[in-house]
């Protein structure tokens, strides 16, 4: 492996960006740069970018295992998994004492759900590259899909040794030791976690969401105000790990202590929302509106979410115009996301013009980011429809 995708293999995004541009000003067709800035890319989700800076490649470096390896995550990342788990599988065959081709080999048949593939191939990546602690993640993962769980367990242990603060192994390894009726020990092992990382938000959420499972909610409540953040910070966590009733039940207990507010209520409905709790989201959203009269995204929500669910009830779709109207009014040009859904409910409704006109605000809107490239396609298609109509 070169220094440049050592850095990268590594985690040092920083530094291999850095590497592969002051090589990228001496060797503007360089492989081994261009395929390391195409990996960065393709980690953004920019796939599009990846292929741009492929196409840089010289054609000497083509044949290069960086330069394959990349073109192959492209393939993967575009909805082309076939043909990329077949170069990833030419790539072991030519470099067979490279690690990376096997683990994206691994990982393609993981999503496939061939847990022996994936096992077979991430198995030779940890045996290539024993110390390795990604490598290691992902075997115990395709172990665990395999069905073979204390393997699976041994992997994740030697994770944790060779990666003491890497999250996702002592998650992985506490929720698979709950699934076999082992809470306690799940605890056991995230309090080892919390040694190693004592603010760490989504270990305390996970504590704190086997403790409400446990129906221990003092616990739970006092765990939750350890985190960064708080209980609401905590309940935030518990809703981006998909644990929606415990973010709920966080947020209920705080309102019932008093301490409730627009940001609570908001953090509830999300929970609503995701647990495909819509009627009781809607409520919620419409208590946040009341709440902080100021804050745009309650209203946004609302909007989206009656659009989105009701979309052949005209009551329904008006009263979302309404929100998302609100939402506009409540950002006063701050920020783009409520511009982007008002534009998509006009196309919703066949408003051609006018739906055209918001999304040309999101295009030029100062703060769009990664909002103006849906917005330009949302322009394009709708001046489409518009000449069809």
């Amino acid at each position: 492996m070169t220094a440049l995708h050592d850095l990268l293999d590594r985690g040092d995004r920083d530094g291999a960006r850095s590497l592969a541009n002051k090589t990228l000003e001496q060797k503007p067709t360089d492989g081994e740069a261009l395929s390391a800035l195409a990996r960065l890319s393709l980690e953004a989700g920019e796939v599009d970018a990846a292929k741009g800076l492929l196409a840089r490649v010289s054609p000497r470096d083509r044949g290069l295992y960086e330069v394959q390896l990349a073109e192959a995550m492209v393939l993967q990342l575009s909805s082309q998994p076939d043909a990329a788990r077949l170069a990833f599988a030419q790539l072991t065959g030519t470099a067979p004492t490279r690690p990376e081709a096997f683990f994206a080999l691994g990982l393609s048949l993981l999503e496939k759900e061939d847990a022996k593939g994936a096992e077979r191939a991430l198995g030779t990546a940890v045996q290539l590259s024993p110390k390795h602690f990604l490598y290691r993640f992902r075997h115990a993962e395709a172990l665990a899909q395999a069905g073979r769980f204390e393997d699976a367990a041994g992997e994740l242990m030697k994770s944790i040794e060779l990666r003491p603060d890497f999250t996702q192994a002592y998650l992985a390894f506490a929720r698979m030791v709950e699934a076999s009726g082992q809470a306690d020990k799940a605890l056991e092992i995230l309090g080892g976690g919390l040694s190693a990382m004592p603010t760490d938000r989504r270990l305390l959420a996970e504590v704190a969401r086997l403790k409400l499972a446990s129906g221990d909610v003092e616990a739970a409540m006092a765990q939750a105000e350890k985190a960064p953040g708080g209980a609401l910070g905590l309940a935030e966590e518990l809703m981006r790990g998909n644990a929606h009733d415990a973010a709920i039940e966080v947020c209920t207990r705080l309102e019932q202590q008093g301490k409730g507010s627009a940001q609570v209520t908001l953090v509830k409905a999300l929970a609503y929302e995701n647990s495909a709790r819509t009627d009781e989201a809607l409520q919620a959203y419409a208590h946040a509106m009341t709440q902080d009269t100021s804050d745009w995204s309650a209203a946004n929500n609302r909007g989206l979410l009656l659009l989105e669910e009701y979309p052949e009830d005209p009551q329904k779709v008006a009263e979302a115009k309404q929100n998302l109207d609100e939402a506009v009014r409540r950002a006063a040009g701050k920020v783009a996301d409520p511009l982007l859904n008002l534009a998509l409910w006009y196309g919703r409704n066949e408003q051609w013009a006018e739906g055209i006109a918001a999304a040309q605000q999101v295009v030029s809107h100062p703060n769009a980011g990664a909002l103006k490239a849906h917005a330009q396609k949302m322009v394009e298609s709708m001046q489409k429809a518009a000449k069809s109509a």
